[in-house]
């Protein structure tokens, strides 16, 4: 059966498109309702970044493109909307076109067979804009930067109009003064911003752009991971396929980060065991994956579960979600005992009672054994993040 919502607003619009941009991630579907702990710290760890971003350069294609609205005389917010996404769509295409490099670009699968994306650009990177400062007028989603921009556009228009009004030539020049004024609310911090940006566009970032970016991530985040490896070079990373692989240099890193690290990859280990027997659940036994994958851990539950809960909910905030913590808490308690039966019975709760009868647990065999249902192992972003260090390697000659 399809499905569908009323589109109030854009903003409403791109939630849902969130959502299921999530849904279709790798690795990101949550089945059971654990996304604040994934999330959170994935947030700490790499604050900015999302499982959609693709390459770093759009940390810079985006507010350029809306500095030329910000320059245009429009004051329309719904046309703007549509000059925003005609410029985005205009980017993608010449991006397309400098085929050295076309890796992330966004919509090369649509703008291929003459369409467009539904998450544009803008909408991708726009929390990451706010986050890092690139976006320096607070916390407006895009679409309420778009109605001020165009509010202050018009007021700027009206005012010179009167101005001109005016034969006096001391008093115009008062207007036009007073005109300028009212437009000089700093919404983009972008110091590499030419007017001609679009000409020779390329998806790599130019050195100044590289150390703008870098610089703003430390800024704003100075005791993330992200910002550690960026201020001091450590490319290493880049031979880490996991974030779990970090464990042979994550004692360089200062105290909180480790503490945060053990906790992470404590915690993964944990529900990695809830992620396969829900999988063996799912598939009613005949997933060789996940028949496979409990032959290894069935006797490390007790290390498992020796996850340190408590100091995760008080870390992350969990605690706002209690029916998270009594899951969590009750698969440990089961999982400490050796009870798998028991854990399964707590899977099947927990499932259904988020999605009730699309629960894929009450419905056993009734899916495609080869597949992975749920997610694997945690990996809290590292893989997204790792494109957006290199990105910034490369502009400064390091990879």
């Amino acid at each position: 059966m399809p499905l569908g919502w009323i589109d109030f607003s854009k903003s409403e619009r791109n939630k849902v498109l969130g959502v299921l941009d999530l849904l279709m991630e790798s690795g990101t579907l949550d089945e059971l309702g654990i996304a604040p702990v994934r999330d959170g710290f994935a947030n700490l760890f790499f604050p900015g970044t999302s499982t959609i971003q693709t390459r770093a350069k759009y940390f810079l294609i985006v507010p350029y493109a809306l500095k030329d609205l910000e320059y245009d005389n429009e004051t329309n917010p719904n046309r703007c909307l549509v000059k925003l996404n005609d410029i985005e769509r205009q980017c993608g295409i010449k991006l397309l076109e400098f085929k050295k490099d076309t890796d992330g670009v966004i919509g090369s699968r649509s703008l291929g067979q003459g369409g467009w994306v539904k998450r544009t650009p803008s909408d991708i990177y726009w929390a990451g804009l706010r986050s890092y400062g690139i976006f320096s007028a607070g916390g407006m989603t895009s679409t309420e930067y778009m109605r001020t921009m165009c509010a202050l556009k018009s007021q700027k228009t009206d005012m010179l109009k009167l101005g001109n009004r005016n034969d006096d030539s001391e008093e115009k020049d008062s207007d036009d003064k007073d005109a300028g004024y009212l437009f000089r609310v700093k919404f983009l911090n972008i110091p590499t911003y030419n007017p001609k940006w679009m000409d020779n566009l390329n998806i790599k970032l130019t050195s100044e752009e590289g150390v703008f970016l870098k610089r703003q991530i430390i800024q704003s985040f100075p005791d993330s991971m992200l910002a550690f490896m960026l201020k001091n070079d450590m490319t290493e990373i880049m031979g880490c396929k996991r974030i779990k692989e970090l464990e042979s240099i994550i004692h360089v890193f200062p105290e909180q980060i480790r503490s945060d690290y053990a906790l992470a990859i404590a915690f993964s280990d944990f529900l990695y065991v809830v992620r396969v027997l829900y999988n063996i659940i799912v598939t009613d036994n005949q997933s060789d994956a996940a028949e496979e994958e409990w032959v290894y851990i069935k006797d490390e539950l007790e290390r498992r579960s020796s996850v340190d809960l408590e100091s995760i909910f008080n870390r992350l905030q969990i605690h706002r979600n209690p029916s998270l913590c009594k899951f969590l808490r009750r698969c440990q308690s089961l999982m400490k005992t050796g009870d798998v039966e028991g854990l399964k019975i707590e899977i099947r709760r927990r499932e259904r009672e988020l999605k009730q009868n699309r629960a894929k647990t009450a419905h056993p065999g009734e899916f495609d054994s080869t597949v992975w249902y749920g997610g694997s192992e945690l990996d809290y972003r590292f893989s997204n993040a790792k494109v957006i260090i290199k990105d910034i390697w490369e502009s400064e000659g390091l990879c």
